[in-house]
């Protein structure tokens, strides 16, 4: 171990074994840690997209990997953004999006169910693997959504009507019980 890994001396709290093994898992790739707690520990990856925050935790005898805010400040509330994270989401079953409470946040979350309370050092490089190169991988898909332009304004729930000027009259709407077009410029991933 590092001498920056190695605080026994100076310990403020017991750390769950599942951590000291994780701890162990990344002191032995000589991989830059701090221990967040008894339950948690953080550390940043370096994608070829993005640097993430990562932070592994135990919570509900799960073991959560997570990429804490890794897109911020930009509304992400729109049918754009909703529907790509559905897509991504529904293809790679393992990971999550969560985009904070006031819509301006996007995290990413994978999590690895703990029955005998213990990770194997198999399972602990598949779950980083598979949350670090999916929020490196869309990361650059994201960024395009947030800042097209044609899809800026979409929102993502029910528009609020405008009164219509007094002196307009309203115009007829027909309702189409077809399908929306379908946009031949998407890209096709292959599912699991």
């Amino acid at each position: 171990m590092s001498a920056e890994n190695d605080r026994s001396e100076n310990k403020r709290f017991d750390t769950l074994p599942v951590i000291k093994d994780i701890m162990g898992y990344l002191a032995a790739d000589n991989m830059r840690f701090n221990q967040l707690g008894e339950d948690a520990v953080e550390l940043y990856m370096q994608g070829n997209n993005l640097t993430m925050h990562l932070v592994v935790y135990h919570h509900n005898s799960h073991l959560i990997f997570r990429v804490p805010n890794f897109i911020r400040n930009v509304e992400l509330r729109r049918l754009d953004i909703l529907t790509f994270i559905m897509q991504v989401t529904g293809e790679i079953l393992d990971i999550r999006f969560e985009i904070g409470k006031d819509g301006r946040s996007l995290s990413a979350c994978c999590q690895h169910i703990l029955e005998d309370g213990t990770m194997t050092r198999r399972q602990f490089d598949l779950a980083m693997m598979v949350l670090v190169h999916m929020v490196d991988d869309t990361f650059p898909q994201f960024m395009k959504l947030v800042y097209s332009q044609a899809e800026a304004g979409a929102p993502a729930v029910e528009p609020v009507e405008e009164p219509a000027a007094p002196d307009t009259e309203p115009e007829d709407v027909e309702e189409s019980d077809e399908f929306a077009p379908v946009n031949d410029d998407e890209i096709v991933r292959k599912l699991n």
